[in-house]
């Protein structure tokens, strides 16, 4: 039987190894850079605001203030203070219209700006075989503003509110992530909050009622 000889020259088998070295090094840099919690997360996003509506009585008459649903957008700081754990501070913000409405009365309509001043915290769920999707849950707490300027109707107005979410981040690189988010929760008004008064004409509500509303959104974030 002929012996078949190696004649591979010494310069290729020292390039050969050279290049698995350097394949190994990067997938364990690779995989030691997935691994990392970043300290930091700085983000942006859009969405959609959906509407909703406060009915309340006034001197024995009812009244409806309902919010148009509109796009929103925003932007959120996490820092993280510990594995898996962020807090979070969040502004959204949603040009809207508000439409005043008395029962088998005259009906009013304004521009209205809503905005969301929110602090909490999130947790994320790293898949155990593919980190770089993470399910996130959290919660916070804030305020809401209602401001309007128009005809000489101009008002702002600060109220309580908190906000769950639950989403994703999709994280292929440890500097860079995309964010999808659902969000839901209530602006709470004390007993005779007058909300949105127009010449005499307000909604109140009494204690404990809220304003519910959802959002969905997506947005990218730089992670540092």
């Amino acid at each position: 039987m002929a012996r078949v000889e190696n004649r591979m020259s010494p310069r290729v088998r020292v390039t050969l190894a050279g290049a698995i070295g350097a394949g190994m090094l990067f997938a364990a840099a690779n995989a030691s850079a997935q691994e990392r919690q970043s300290r930091f997360q700085i983000g942006g996003y859009g969405g959609y605001l959906f509407g909703s509506s406060l009915d309340a009585t006034v001197n024995g008459l009812r009244r409806e203030a309902a919010l148009s649903g509109n796009p929103s957008y925003g932007g959120f700081l996490n820092v993280a203070v510990r594995t898996n754990a962020f807090a979070e501070l969040s502004y959204t913000r949603s040009p809207t219209e508000l439409a005043l409405r008395e029962y088998n009365g005259p009906s009013y309509r304004y521009d209205v700006l809503i905005q969301y001043f929110q602090l909490g915290g999130t947790l994320e769920f790293p898949l155990p075989k593919a980190r770089w999707f993470r399910p996130v849950f959290g919660g916070t707490l804030g305020a809401t503003v209602f401001s309007a300027d128009e005809d000489g109707f101009s008002y702002d107005e600060w109220r309580f509110s908190l906000m769950f979410e639950g989403g994703v981040k999709i994280q292929p690189h440890d500097r860079f992530g995309i964010r999808l988010r659902a969000r839901a929760g209530g602006t709470f008004f004390t007993d005779g909050s007058a909300l949105f008064c127009v010449g005499g004409a307000c909604a109140v509500a009494y204690s404990g009622t809220a304003l519910i509303q959802a959002e969905l959104g997506a947005g990218a974030y730089l992670a540092f």
